[in-house]
């Protein structure tokens, strides 16, 4: 069974934090410690994700298209999810030099994914199923997924991304 989350980054968000944390109490920082505080006006946050919800409606409505965060669906809960994303936060230039790596903002996701060789997809990925994430053209969707060691990508129109459960009950595919 999957489970999928959103992973916000507040730097995009910045006024509409405080909305997006009263619709939706189940998230976390993926900072911790002095730069969980330090930094929790940009800090990337794992938010849990039900579709139909007020919280899927209103980001579907306010988020999509203005490079908010991506959506994950992975096999694991909340705490493991949160655990691996943990990972990716710093990237260490050829000069070592630590620099935050932004793998949620959409704009980074799409160029980022089809630059690794298959054992870094591997590690990325790890028990992520999909990311999700707008395209340059925020009317369809690129779909993310790592299958017989190989990245696929799938272009989808928003609309069956967050379609209602009213419109798929009329047959249509629903993503998340």
């Amino acid at each position: 069974m999957s489970n999928t989350f959103l992973i916000l980054d507040a730097a995009r968000i910045a006024e509409n934090m405080d909305k997006t944390k009263e619709l939706n109490p189940t998230h976390q920082s993926l900072y911790k410690g002095s730069a969980e505080e330090d930094l929790a006006d940009v800090s990337p946050y794992l938010f849990s994700y039900q579709k139909d919800s007020a919280f899927s409606n209103w980001y579907a409505e306010n988020g999509w298209g203005v490079s908010w965060g991506v959506i994950v669906k992975s096999e694991f809960l909340f705490e493991e999810t949160y655990r691996h994303f943990r990972k990716f936060l710093m990237v260490k230039t050829e000069d070592g030099e630590q620099l935050y790596f932004r793998f949620y903002d959409p704009r980074v996701l799409r160029i980022f994914l089809p630059t690794c060789d298959e054992n870094q997809l591997r590690e990325f990925f790890g028990p992520i199923e999909q990311f999700i994430c707008e395209d340059e053209d925020p009317e369809f969707a690129l779909v993310f997924s790592f299958e017989k060691n190989t990245l696929k990508t799938q272009r989808i129109t928003r609309e069956s991304l967050f379609e209602t459960g009213e419109q798929k009950n009329q047959g249509r595919k629903f993503f998340v």
